[in-house]
């Protein structure tokens, strides 16, 4: 479970669009979602038709004044419900619009922390998420503003603050401060690092003749530490956003929609517990700005979680590989071809490998099983006709990888063998073409 605030210093930048969007995508993409209201001033997760709950459905603020009222924390299942249009898509709203004020007002924030384990009490409801809900990621609306209940949203529960911004003075000056108490959660004793990711956002479609936009954006860069350019959601002016359309639902192909998908990669990216996230941080391993100790901690993590997933050890035996740690490479790229993943790229790796470690005959087998593939790349059949050694050399220009080949790069093919000392393939080779 990946839990990610969506949090927007000031209003107007379609925060709580953008949740929804991002919700709806997710689901598409295979993932369980829930979403959850937190902006508790002015909630409106719920009037979205693929999250819409009866009026009566209680939500946040009831869970808590239950607590306060018995001094227990309340099973979660009563206060969140699934969605009737999108399977897979779950809400905890705000809570019961029926007395929601008088309910709200009740509540007092830093008297719930400090007289009444406020902190223990939702470490309790993200542990119930967990186990009742079991969602692949918990997408939370979160408040705008400085206000008593961001600390909850933007440091305790998530794993990850996707901020939302118009590149202006306002938002800068108010980012400015949330951005540094969520990254010194990481410098506590005991803390934990928190991701953030960045979005600019409602940003007019308009040539940047004066370099204003240019401008505002190398500020934001250096004083809120952003690595990279941010996530970009241009203004939509669109009367469907009166109907609170979602796009990448009902208009998948729109440059809007496509934006939004933007975000949801940067989550995704960012959480190793996703296959998705699992490959990206090993892909981007060599380019980490994670000290050695945190990567090996990460990878080992990896490892773990998706000890089923052949994808993912194929990639992290391709990275033991690169790092020329022979032994790990093979029992990774092992497991991975026992779950399955014959592809082309994992069976070279470990022929490769297997040479290495000195098994020639487990070698020439892996070898001569990616020959058999049509459609090889000249470069991956070069080395691979020099892996499979004399068992393909006379044939060579007969395997379906060379077969398929057009006749001058079976011509360049024969020269680069020839170059190799693999003088009876390049002969064979050469021949195929006559």
């Amino acid at each position: 479970m990946y839990v990610s605030t969506f949090y927007s210093f000031k209003g107007g930048v379609g925060r709580t669009m953008a949740l929804v969007n991002a919700a709806v995508e997710l689901v598409r993409r295979g993932r369980k979602v829930l979403a959850v209201d937190f902006d508790l001033e002015a909630p409106g997760l719920d009037t979205f038709d693929v999250l819409r709950s009866p009026s009566t459905c209680s939500g946040i603020v009831d869970f808590v004044g239950e607590y306060l009222a018995t001094g227990e924390a309340p099973d979660v299942e009563r206060f969140v419900s699934r969605s009737d249009t999108v399977d897979g898509l779950w809400i905890m709203p705000s809570g019961s619009q029926q007395g929601y004020a008088a309910s709200f007002g009740e509540i007092d924030w830093n008297d719930l922390y400090e007289q009444h384990h406020g902190y223990l009490l939702f470490e309790d409801l993200k542990e119930q998420w967990r186990k009742t809900v079991q969602p692949d990621y918990v997408l939370i609306d979160s408040r705008t503003g400085h206000t008593d209940t961001c600390g909850i949203c933007t440091r305790q529960l998530p794993d990850a603050v996707t901020l939302l911004f118009f590149p202006n003075e306002q938002n800068l000056r108010g980012l400015s401060k949330v951005v540094h108490d969520i990254r010194a959660e990481g410098d506590a004793p005991q803390g934990r690092r928190i991701d953030t990711h960045f979005v600019m956002s409602n940003v007019p479609d308009l040539d940047d003749e004066d370099d204003i936009l240019e401008r505002m954006l190398v500020r934001f860069t250096a004083e809120l530490g952003m690595e990279g350019e941010p996530q970009v959601i241009h203004r939509y002016d669109s009367l469907s956003l009166l109907n609170q359309v979602v796009f990448t639902r009902d208009r998948p192909k729109s440059r809007l929609s496509q934006e939004y998908g933007g975000v949801v990669d940067l989550i995704v990216r960012a959480n190793i517990e996703d296959e998705e996230g699992a490959l990206h941080y090993i892909e981007e391993a060599d380019s980490s700005f994670d000290p050695p100790d945190d990567m090996e901690r990460k990878l080992a993590m990896i490892e773990e979680h998706h000890a089923k997933s052949s994808r993912v050890l194929a990639r992290l035996g391709t990275l033991a590989r690169r790092e020329r740690n022979w032994d790990r490479a093979r029992s990774l790229l092992d497991r991975a071809v026992e779950l399955g993943n014959d592809t082309v790229p994992c069976l070279f790796a470990r022929a490769e490998v297997l040479r290495r470690v000195g098994d020639d005959a487990a070698a020439q087998a892996d070898a001569k099983r990616v020959l058999s593939e049509p459609s090889l790349p000249p470069q991956t059949a070069r080395l691979a006709i020099g892996l499979a050694g004399l068992d393909v050399s006379d044939d060579a220009g007969e395997l379906p990888a060379v077969a398929a080949m057009p006749g001058r790069r079976k011509i360049g093919l024969a020269f680069q063998l020839e170059r190799d000392g693999e003088v009876h393939a390049a002969v064979s080779v050469l021949r195929s073409v006559l």
